[in-house]
């Protein structure tokens, strides 16, 4: 029993958080990939983090819906069980969100929002926006109050705009339908909003309320360029506390999302649902109030830290030692209830009591040595270290309740100047060696672009990506490529296995032929993995996938490398089509080459034939003319051959036109011919026109023919008008019978080009 349940107890599970991408395009998600983040390594899990797509396509990006692929790696072989981030279904109904729900067979909790049938942990918007705009209302006195709401459908856009209309019912407050716009939680959505107010609605307001911080940005900005002061001529408030909310100008006043604890606890719902356990159907989390400058008030941390006169009355811990836990328990009280100090109630007594015992022993140095290592501890989570200043502020507001004694007075306000420096300068440190990070990763990954980017070879690429990876600190990574990415078939093979400790992985032993989570080989052994997966596509191609195990915890490290390696994969492939098609076209150049030589050869030849029997032809002409004058009285039939002779004309100088023709066309196809490969439509053109050309000759030599036999009859009884004309006949007769001759090598040439010119058009495919 005891060996059942210590393996119990070591059992590891292995989790799958969905994410609209790791960065998003408004910092909301990367706020959310951060607390996922944290709730894996807090409570020790395997975790693959797959940064998708939103479930249909979102109307800023059409082809969002193809990185959805990484959510059909999803299987119950591989994953216990999924935390779904709830901004998955933002473009979807609710059905359809929770059939996405169902097909996956295995434990599901959603964050942020609620689906129907499934455990959910999510913020307290009904509080949270309301106690914003009782704010804008009671402490301001504002009254024509604006609202931005979120995308329709959304169970966070939706729940937050009836807690707008209803607290303005409550303040008596009359509610105006042109002072609502739609947005879609985007900074666009924001800036758009103002124009609506302004400039479509004609709108005088006072305050503007944002579903959420991105749009709250968007509209600062359109107010500022409008010529409006912000809080002065406008107040303006958002939803989530981005990091960008505190460095904003002005500062925005905005309500928390303690993202950190929605994603730890959804995790610890989710491990119980997996063990069988009985979990609550849905977690309401706090939100709280998050005072800056944009609503027109100073930080709630400068207010809270004004000393007024009841801060100088005597509770005199020197007069009542017996009570001094009490009154450290109601410091703790003032920080967690009034400021928000989200640090464990158990180290702010150790912090506190440690402060009272170095007042009274009149000693500074151990409270100075555990705020630095709070200091530290918050640096290393990646957390803000000004929370530390609170703790100062509250404890100098305490200072003449505590002591009467003038001696321990100048002691604790020593300890107070000397906490509130190394605080200062502790955070100048920090956020200067933070930028210095930022800079370097920045350069770090503009670099691994440029070396991407402008890498075509397909086996150099996988060498790029490995030097990238160890030069990015990413311990491993896997990346599997569909064999034929255009098409909808999920046949698979591995383009890349990386382990930084291991030189030299190979996948030829691995039997990998569909789109699926690597072998348990990959996976780190006898410690917790944590893995990036994300898909590379580029535009409507699905590629394939990749999986980062994590180094850099930034999310923007993954989605920057995603991209970089999609179009790296797009451009080999494109280049690797070109240099085929290249290849296809120098095979039909040189079968055109072949086809025309001869053709050439046919051309030339009916162009010097006809340029020798046209003067034939015009000699015979004069001829006729000449001996028909002097028989035309003798003979009708002398009349009607000449009309003949005189038609045949006509089509003479039809074949000197052609034969005109036909000689620059001999010149052009020659010069054509050398280009086929790359101007292969020119050349069609003029196949074209030869076979056209091919065909006119031949109608028009069958007509001279038709003509020269009508004519014959007629010099027949000619030759008895006289001996001198019957000589001249005589000489007409061989001429003519010497240029039908010709004509018959010429149409027979011509149908040799014709037959050739056919072949050129089957092999441009187009014939």
């Amino acid at each position: 029993m005891l060996n059942e349940q210590a393996s119990i107890k070591r059992k590891k599970y292995t989790i799958g958080f969905l994410i609209q991408l790791s960065t998003g395009f408004s910092g909301f998600q990367d706020l959310v990939w951060k607390s996922m983040v944290y709730a894996a390594k807090k409570q020790d899990v395997n975790a693959y983090i797959f940064a998708g797509g939103s479930i249909d396509n979102a109307p800023y990006n059409p082809y969002e819906k193809n990185l959805n692929l990484v959510y059909d790696l999803i299987n119950k072989e591989s994953i216990d069980g999924l935390i779904v981030n709830y901004t998955l279904g933002n473009y979807i109904s609710p059905d359809k969100f929770q059939n996405f729900f169902k097909s996956f067979s295995i434990p599901i909790v959603s964050i942020i929002g609620t689906v129907k049938g499934y455990q959910s942990v999510r913020v307290d918007n009904k509080n949270g926006m309301r106690n914003v705009i009782l704010h804008l209302i009671k402490e301001h006195n504002l009254k024509k109050i604006a609202f931005i709401k979120g995308t329709d459908g959304n169970i966070d856009a939706e729940e937050r705009y009836e807690v707008y209309k209803d607290t303005l019912k409550e303040c008596g407050i009359s509610f105006d339908t042109d002072l609502v716009y739609n947005g879609a939680f985007e900074e666009e959505s924001g800036f758009e909003a103002v124009d609506y107010f302004i400039n479509k609605k004609k709108k005088d307001f006072q305050a503007i309320v944002a579903s959420n911080d991105a749009m709250a940005f968007g509209a600062i900005k359109a107010l500022q360029e409008s010529g409006k002061k912000i809080p002065g001529d406008v107040a303006v408030t958002g939803f989530d506390d981005m990091e960008e909310a505190k460095v904003f100008t002005p500062s925005l006043t905005t309500v928390r999302q303690p993202f950190n604890e929605i994603c730890n606890k959804a995790l610890k719902v989710l491990c119980d649902k997996i063990e069988g356990k009985s979990v609550e159907d849905s977690i309401i989390v706090p939100a709280s109030l998050v005072i800056h400058q944009s609503c027109g008030c100073s930080s709630k941390f400068v207010s809270h830290a004004k000393i007024d006169e009841n801060d100088l009355k005597f509770k005199g811990l020197d007069k009542q030692t017996g009570n001094k836990k009490g009154i450290i328990e109601e410091i703790i009280e003032e920080l967690i209830n009034i400021v928000a100090c989200n640090i464990e109630k158990k180290i702010l007594f150790d912090i506190i009591n440690c402060f009272v015992e170095g007042v009274e022993n009149q000693r500074s140095e151990d409270f100075l040595r555990k705020i630095n290592n709070l200091i530290n501890d918050k640096i290393i989570e990646g957390q803000e270290i000004f929370i530390c200043q609170n703790i100062v502020f509250v404890l100098r507001k305490w200072l003449h309740k505590l002591w009467s004694d003038e001696k321990k007075l100048f002691t604790a306000e020593n300890i107070i100047i000397q906490t509130s420096i190394m605080i200062g300068e502790s955070s100048e440190q920090a956020m200067a060696f933070q930028k210095i990070l930022i800079e370097k990763k920045s350069k770090e990954l503009r670099e691994a672009g440029q070396e991407l980017i402008t890498t075509f070879d397909i086996n150099k690429l996988r060498e790029i990506i490995k030097k990238q990876l160890l030069r990015l600190e990413i311990p491993s990574c896997f990346i599997s490529m569909f064999r034929n990415i255009d098409s909808d078939t999920n046949e698979s093979e591995i383009f890349l296995l990386y382990k930084s400790n291991e030189k030299n992985l190979s996948n030829e032993s691995i039997n990998y032929t569909k789109h699926s989570l690597p072998e348990k080989f990959f996976l780190p052994q006898n410690k917790s993995f944590l893995f990036a997966v994300h898909p590379l596509c580029f535009k409507k191609y699905k590629i394939g996938y990749i999986m980062f195990e994590l180094g850099p915890e930034d999310g923007i490290v993954y989605d920057t490398l995603q991209i970089q390696i999609s179009s790296s994969f797009m451009g080999a492939k494109l280049l690797h089509e070109r240099e085929k098609t290249e290849s296809i076209l120098k095979q039909r150049s040189d079968t055109i080459h072949e086809l025309v030589r001869p053709m050439l050869g046919a051309i030339s030849s009916v162009s010097n034939t006809a340029k020798e029997n046209i003067s034939t032809i015009s000699r015979l002409v004069d001829l006729t003319k000449e001996n028909s004058e002097k028989l035309s009285s003798t003979n009708n039939s002398i009349k009607t051959m000449s009309e003949k002779v005189v038609k045949m004309t006509d089509v003479v100088k039809i074949i000197n036109e052609i034969s005109a023709v036909v000689n620059m066309l001999s010149i052009n196809t020659a010069i054509e011919s050398a280009h086929a490969g790359q101007y292969g439509r020119g050349f069609t053109v003029i196949a074209e026109e030869i076979q056209k050309l091919a065909d006119s000759i031949k109608i028009n030599t069958k007509e001279i023919s038709t003509y020269l036999k009508d004519i014959r009859p007629n010099i027949d009884i000619l030759q008895k008008a006289g001996k001198d004309s019957q000589e001249a006949f005589k000489k007409l007769e061989k001429d003519v019978f010497e240029v039908a001759q010709t004509l018959q090598l010429i149409m027979s040439s011509m149908d040799e080009l014709s037959v050739n010119s056919s072949k050129i058009l089957s092999v441009m495919d187009l014939s």
